[in-house]
């Protein structure tokens, strides 16, 4: 027995594994840097994208807010601030569109 563990056979079985180990090891680290870049890409672009639709938001409450209180304040003219508030809401729109969310890492980083 001992002297089959001491053959070049088994020495070689040994370094083959050993080399086969090593190029799994690396292979698995390569994949899991991509993994992480993507993933990290994905963050800083839905990270953008939900910044820009927060500001777009924002624009359309603020709008809303000088709709009611135009309307509540001088309602004779509520037709002008609805006409104000339809182009705000537009621009807001505009914004949304400009700035999608991106695909989920499950499409992206698959």
């Amino acid at each position: 027995m001992v002297r089959a563990l001491n053959s070049s056979a088994a020495d070689m079985a040994v370094k083959v594994v050993a080399v086969v180990a090593l190029t799994l090891s690396v292979y698995i680290g390569v994949q899991q840097r991509q993994l992480t870049q993507c993933l990290a890409d994905y963050n800083e672009a839905n990270n953008r994208s939900q910044a820009a639709r927060y500001a777009a938001a924002e624009q359309d409450r603020r709008a809303q807010d000088v709709l009611f209180r135009s309307i509540a304040e001088q309602p004779r003219l509520g037709i002008d601030a609805l006409r104000q508030y339809n182009e705000s809401r537009d621009q807001a729109d505009a914004a949304r569109r400009a700035n999608p969310l991106p695909a989920p890492p499950s499409q992206r980083c698959g």
